[in-house]
Protein backbone atom coordinates (compact mmCIF):
# COMPACT_ATOMS: atom_id res chain seq x y z
CA UNK A 1 0.00 0.00 0.00
CA UNK A 2 1.40 3.27 -0.74
CA UNK A 3 -0.15 6.46 -1.84
CA UNK A 4 -3.63 5.06 -1.14
CA UNK A 5 -2.96 2.67 -3.75
CA UNK A 6 -2.63 -1.62 -3.48
CA UNK A 7 -0.39 -4.01 -5.21
CA UNK A 8 -0.88 -7.74 -4.86
CA UNK A 9 2.07 -9.69 -5.56
CA UNK A 10 2.13 -13.90 -5.82
CA UNK A 11 4.81 -16.23 -5.00
CA UNK A 12 4.33 -20.34 -5.02
CA UNK A 13 7.47 -20.02 -2.55
CA UNK A 14 6.97 -16.86 -1.02
CA UNK A 15 5.60 -18.21 2.28
CA UNK A 16 7.94 -20.40 3.46
CA UNK A 17 10.72 -17.92 4.68
CA UNK A 18 8.84 -14.55 3.97
CA UNK A 19 10.20 -13.13 7.26
CA UNK A 20 13.37 -13.53 5.97
CA UNK A 21 12.90 -11.82 2.66
CA UNK A 22 11.10 -9.20 4.92
CA UNK A 23 14.34 -8.76 7.45
CA UNK A 24 16.10 -6.24 5.27
CA UNK A 25 14.04 -3.13 6.22
CA UNK A 26 10.73 -1.42 4.31
CA UNK A 27 12.65 -0.08 0.68
CA UNK A 28 14.22 -3.76 0.23
CA UNK A 29 11.18 -5.49 1.66
CA UNK A 30 9.19 -3.53 -1.10
CA UNK A 31 11.21 -4.30 -4.35
CA UNK A 32 11.10 -8.25 -3.20
CA UNK A 33 7.31 -7.79 -2.80
CA UNK A 34 7.50 -5.97 -6.62
CA UNK A 35 9.33 -8.77 -8.13
CA UNK A 36 6.92 -11.19 -7.63
CA UNK A 37 3.80 -11.89 -10.15
CA UNK A 38 1.58 -8.78 -9.93
CA UNK A 39 -1.93 -10.17 -9.53
CA UNK A 40 -5.65 -8.82 -9.74
CA UNK A 41 -7.45 -11.03 -6.58
CA UNK A 42 -6.54 -12.02 -2.99
CA UNK A 43 -5.81 -16.10 -2.87
CA UNK A 44 -7.94 -18.54 -1.46
CA UNK A 45 -7.62 -18.43 2.63
CA UNK A 46 -7.37 -21.93 2.94
CA UNK A 47 -3.98 -22.07 0.73
CA UNK A 48 -2.22 -18.97 1.93
CA UNK A 49 0.22 -19.96 4.07
CA UNK A 50 1.68 -16.54 5.07
CA UNK A 51 1.09 -12.59 3.58
CA UNK A 52 2.23 -9.58 4.42
CA UNK A 53 0.92 -5.67 3.98
CA UNK A 54 3.41 -3.59 3.39
CA UNK A 55 1.63 -0.23 4.04
CA UNK A 56 3.76 3.10 3.71
CA UNK A 57 1.29 5.50 4.07
CA UNK A 58 0.70 4.17 7.81
CA UNK A 59 4.19 2.65 8.47
CA UNK A 60 2.87 -0.61 9.20
CA UNK A 61 3.87 -4.00 8.17
CA UNK A 62 0.91 -6.77 9.15
CA UNK A 63 2.44 -10.25 8.57
CA UNK A 64 1.61 -13.48 9.41
CA UNK A 65 3.94 -16.67 7.95
CA UNK A 66 4.99 -20.03 9.62
CA UNK A 67 8.23 -19.44 11.52
CA UNK A 68 9.41 -23.04 11.04
CA UNK A 69 6.58 -23.55 14.01
CA UNK A 70 8.98 -21.99 16.73
CA UNK A 71 7.71 -19.83 18.96
CA UNK A 72 11.63 -18.78 19.78
CA UNK A 73 12.08 -18.24 16.22
CA UNK A 74 9.05 -16.23 16.04
CA UNK A 75 9.91 -14.16 18.69
CA UNK A 76 12.91 -13.69 17.25
CA UNK A 77 12.67 -12.45 13.92
CA UNK A 78 9.60 -9.85 15.92
CA UNK A 79 12.19 -8.62 17.81
CA UNK A 80 14.50 -8.39 14.86
CA UNK A 81 11.89 -6.82 12.03
CA UNK A 82 11.14 -4.09 14.80
CA UNK A 83 15.15 -3.14 15.04
CA UNK A 84 15.32 -3.15 10.92
CA UNK A 85 12.36 -1.37 10.44
CA UNK A 86 12.22 1.81 12.27
CA UNK A 87 9.52 3.87 12.78
CA UNK A 88 7.12 1.34 11.45
CA UNK A 89 4.79 -0.40 13.56
CA UNK A 90 5.87 -4.12 13.28
CA UNK A 91 2.62 -6.75 13.74
CA UNK A 92 1.44 -9.86 13.55
CA UNK A 93 -1.94 -10.65 11.74
CA UNK A 94 -3.42 -13.03 14.40
CA UNK A 95 -6.67 -13.73 12.16
CA UNK A 96 -4.26 -14.08 8.78
CA UNK A 97 -5.23 -13.32 5.86
CA UNK A 98 -8.42 -11.47 6.55
CA UNK A 99 -7.33 -9.01 9.00
CA UNK A 100 -4.86 -8.14 5.93
CA UNK A 101 -7.84 -7.71 4.05
CA UNK A 102 -9.86 -5.45 6.50
CA UNK A 103 -6.71 -3.57 6.95
CA UNK A 104 -6.22 -2.55 3.34
CA UNK A 105 -9.74 -1.68 3.48
CA UNK A 106 -12.03 -4.13 2.27
CA UNK A 107 -15.15 -5.61 4.15
CA UNK A 108 -14.16 -8.62 5.32
CA UNK A 109 -16.67 -11.57 6.95
CA UNK A 110 -14.95 -12.92 9.94
CA UNK A 111 -17.11 -15.71 10.82
CA UNK A 112 -17.44 -17.35 7.30
CA UNK A 113 -15.05 -20.55 8.08
CA UNK A 114 -15.52 -24.01 9.40
CA UNK A 115 -12.01 -25.57 10.29
CA UNK A 116 -13.56 -29.42 10.90
CA UNK A 117 -13.85 -31.17 14.63
CA UNK A 118 -9.91 -30.74 15.80
CA UNK A 119 -8.04 -33.87 15.32
CA UNK A 120 -5.97 -35.57 18.31
CA UNK A 121 -3.58 -38.27 19.00
CA UNK A 122 -1.54 -37.60 16.08
CA UNK A 123 2.22 -37.11 15.57
CA UNK A 124 1.46 -33.55 13.86
CA UNK A 125 -0.44 -32.51 16.76
CA UNK A 126 1.07 -29.13 18.49
CA UNK A 127 -1.58 -27.43 19.87
CA UNK A 128 -1.71 -27.89 23.85
CA UNK A 129 -5.44 -27.98 25.26
CA UNK A 130 -5.72 -27.83 28.93
CA UNK A 131 -8.82 -28.56 30.72
CA UNK A 132 -10.11 -28.02 34.21
CA UNK A 133 -12.96 -29.66 35.56
CA UNK A 134 -14.10 -29.73 39.26
CA UNK A 135 -10.78 -28.90 40.48
CA UNK A 136 -8.18 -31.23 38.00
CA UNK A 137 -6.61 -30.35 35.29
CA UNK A 138 -6.41 -32.33 32.07
CA UNK A 139 -4.07 -31.63 28.91
CA UNK A 140 -4.37 -32.51 25.30
CA UNK A 141 -2.70 -32.26 22.34
CA UNK A 142 -4.65 -31.19 19.30
CA UNK A 143 -4.12 -30.42 15.50
CA UNK A 144 -5.93 -26.70 15.73
CA UNK A 145 -6.86 -24.08 18.42
CA UNK A 146 -9.11 -22.42 15.59
CA UNK A 147 -11.24 -25.98 15.50
CA UNK A 148 -11.39 -26.01 19.21
CA UNK A 149 -12.95 -22.63 19.25
CA UNK A 150 -15.33 -23.54 16.35
CA UNK A 151 -16.59 -26.46 17.31
CA UNK A 152 -17.97 -24.87 20.45
CA UNK A 153 -19.11 -26.27 23.64
CA UNK A 154 -21.50 -28.34 22.48
CA UNK A 155 -19.16 -30.87 21.11
CA UNK A 156 -16.74 -30.11 24.44
CA UNK A 157 -17.56 -33.30 26.34
CA UNK A 158 -17.50 -35.06 23.26
CA UNK A 159 -14.33 -34.04 22.59
CA UNK A 160 -12.38 -34.71 26.02
CA UNK A 161 -13.73 -37.96 26.29
CA UNK A 162 -11.72 -38.72 22.93
CA UNK A 163 -8.36 -36.67 22.82
CA UNK A 164 -5.30 -38.82 24.37
CA UNK A 165 -4.64 -37.60 27.90
CA UNK A 166 -0.96 -36.09 28.11
CA UNK A 167 1.19 -35.71 31.21
CA UNK A 168 3.62 -34.04 29.74
CA UNK A 169 3.95 -31.36 27.39
CA UNK A 170 6.52 -31.53 24.42
CA UNK A 171 9.33 -29.09 23.55
CA UNK A 172 7.90 -26.89 21.34
CA UNK A 173 3.89 -26.23 20.50
CA UNK A 174 2.79 -23.78 18.61
CA UNK A 175 -0.77 -22.64 20.46
CA UNK A 176 -2.44 -23.31 23.43
CA UNK A 177 -6.32 -23.28 24.96
CA UNK A 178 -7.16 -23.05 28.48
CA UNK A 179 -11.11 -23.70 29.11
CA UNK A 180 -11.94 -23.76 32.81
CA UNK A 181 -15.27 -25.71 33.23
CA UNK A 182 -15.55 -24.57 36.63
CA UNK A 183 -16.20 -21.05 36.40
CA UNK A 184 -16.45 -20.96 32.10
CA UNK A 185 -13.68 -19.36 31.72
CA UNK A 186 -11.20 -19.62 28.24
CA UNK A 187 -8.38 -18.38 26.62
CA UNK A 188 -6.01 -18.92 24.00
CA UNK A 189 -2.46 -18.15 22.56
CA UNK A 190 -1.19 -18.88 19.41
CA UNK A 191 2.20 -17.89 17.12
CA UNK A 192 0.50 -18.70 14.07
CA UNK A 193 -3.35 -17.38 13.52
CA UNK A 194 -6.68 -17.95 14.36
CA UNK A 195 -8.71 -16.81 11.23
CA UNK A 196 -11.11 -14.09 13.52
CA UNK A 197 -12.81 -17.16 15.59
CA UNK A 198 -12.59 -15.24 18.49
CA UNK A 199 -14.42 -12.47 16.38
CA UNK A 200 -17.70 -14.90 17.00
CA UNK A 201 -16.78 -16.73 19.84
CA UNK A 202 -20.02 -15.84 21.53
CA UNK A 203 -22.58 -18.11 19.37
CA UNK A 204 -20.69 -21.24 20.10
CA UNK A 205 -19.86 -20.85 24.11
CA UNK A 206 -22.73 -18.93 25.65
CA UNK A 207 -22.28 -18.16 29.06
CA UNK A 208 -18.61 -18.58 28.60
CA UNK A 209 -16.07 -15.95 29.08
CA UNK A 210 -13.11 -16.27 26.01
CA UNK A 211 -9.40 -13.65 26.25
CA UNK A 212 -7.44 -13.13 23.66
CA UNK A 213 -3.68 -13.55 24.71
CA UNK A 214 -2.48 -13.23 21.48
CA UNK A 215 0.88 -14.89 22.41
CA UNK A 216 1.69 -14.79 25.46
CA UNK A 217 1.97 -18.63 26.10
CA UNK A 218 2.72 -17.60 30.07
CA UNK A 219 -1.04 -17.25 30.99
CA UNK A 220 -1.68 -20.76 29.98
CA UNK A 221 1.33 -21.62 32.20
CA UNK A 222 0.86 -19.41 34.92
CA UNK A 223 -2.93 -21.42 34.66
CA UNK A 224 -1.49 -24.85 35.03
CA UNK A 225 1.18 -24.49 37.01
CA UNK A 226 1.73 -27.58 39.05
CA UNK A 227 0.19 -29.69 36.81
CA UNK A 228 1.87 -28.93 33.61
CA UNK A 229 4.74 -27.20 31.86
CA UNK A 230 4.41 -25.56 29.50
CA UNK A 231 6.95 -24.30 27.31
CA UNK A 232 7.57 -20.91 26.76
CA UNK A 233 9.64 -19.05 24.18
CA UNK A 234 13.76 -18.82 24.38
CA UNK A 235 14.91 -15.57 22.59
CA UNK A 236 18.05 -16.40 22.48
CA UNK A 237 17.65 -19.76 21.13
CA UNK A 238 15.47 -18.20 18.43
CA UNK A 239 17.91 -15.62 17.71
CA UNK A 240 20.82 -18.35 17.12
CA UNK A 241 18.35 -20.19 14.25
CA UNK A 242 16.87 -16.81 13.23
CA UNK A 243 20.53 -15.40 12.40
CA UNK A 244 21.74 -19.27 10.84
CA UNK A 245 18.59 -19.04 8.39
CA UNK A 246 18.71 -16.13 7.34
CA UNK A 247 22.51 -16.97 6.22
CA UNK A 248 21.31 -19.93 4.86
CA UNK A 249 18.33 -18.34 3.17
CA UNK A 250 21.18 -15.69 1.06
CA UNK A 251 23.24 -18.76 -0.25
CA UNK A 252 19.35 -19.93 -1.22
CA UNK A 253 18.63 -16.75 -2.85
CA UNK A 254 22.03 -16.49 -4.80
CA UNK A 255 21.07 -19.74 -6.60
CA UNK A 256 17.05 -18.93 -7.28
CA UNK A 257 17.27 -17.51 -10.61
CA UNK A 258 18.74 -20.30 -12.35
CA UNK A 259 15.35 -22.28 -10.68
CA UNK A 260 13.37 -19.69 -12.33
CA UNK A 261 14.99 -19.81 -16.23
CA UNK A 262 14.95 -23.46 -15.50
CA UNK A 263 10.90 -23.06 -14.82
CA UNK A 264 10.60 -20.66 -18.00
CA UNK A 265 12.43 -22.61 -20.13
CA UNK A 266 10.43 -26.05 -19.37
CA UNK A 267 7.45 -24.13 -20.04
CA UNK A 268 5.43 -24.35 -16.71
CA UNK A 269 3.34 -21.62 -15.57
CA UNK A 270 4.84 -18.13 -14.02
CA UNK A 271 2.47 -19.03 -11.25
CA UNK A 272 5.40 -21.18 -9.86
CA UNK A 273 8.36 -18.55 -10.50
CA UNK A 274 9.94 -16.90 -6.97
CA UNK A 275 12.15 -14.04 -6.81
CA UNK A 276 14.42 -13.29 -4.17
CA UNK A 277 15.92 -10.98 -2.16
CA UNK A 278 19.06 -10.22 -3.28
CA UNK A 279 21.23 -8.59 -1.32
CA UNK A 280 24.61 -6.68 -1.36
CA UNK A 281 27.32 -7.59 1.38
CA UNK A 282 26.27 -3.88 3.31
CA UNK A 283 22.66 -5.12 3.63
CA UNK A 284 23.22 -8.12 4.63
CA UNK A 285 25.36 -7.18 7.20
CA UNK A 286 22.65 -4.31 8.38
CA UNK A 287 19.92 -7.74 8.81
CA UNK A 288 23.34 -9.48 11.14
CA UNK A 289 23.90 -6.55 13.47
CA UNK A 290 20.40 -5.92 13.85
CA UNK A 291 19.89 -9.82 15.46
CA UNK A 292 23.36 -9.62 16.99
CA UNK A 293 22.40 -6.13 18.72
CA UNK A 294 19.37 -8.45 20.59
CA UNK A 295 21.71 -11.16 22.03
Amino acid sequence: MQDGRLGLYYSQWGAYQLELDLLPGPELATQFARRQRAVSSWMWEPECEGACLIDHDERRLLLFCHCGADQSYRLATLAALARTWPGWRVEWAYDGLRQLKAAAGHVVDFAATWSGDPQAGEEWCDVLVTVVHQGRTRAHLVDSAEAVIRSGAGSLDEHRSAWPTITSCPGKVVAGVHLDLDDQTAGVWTSATLRGALRSVGQGWPGWHWSNWEDRAAEQARRVAGALTVPEPDLAAGLRALAAEFDKHQGVASAADPASLLLAVTDLSSAFTHHPTKLTDEEKAVVRTAIAALT
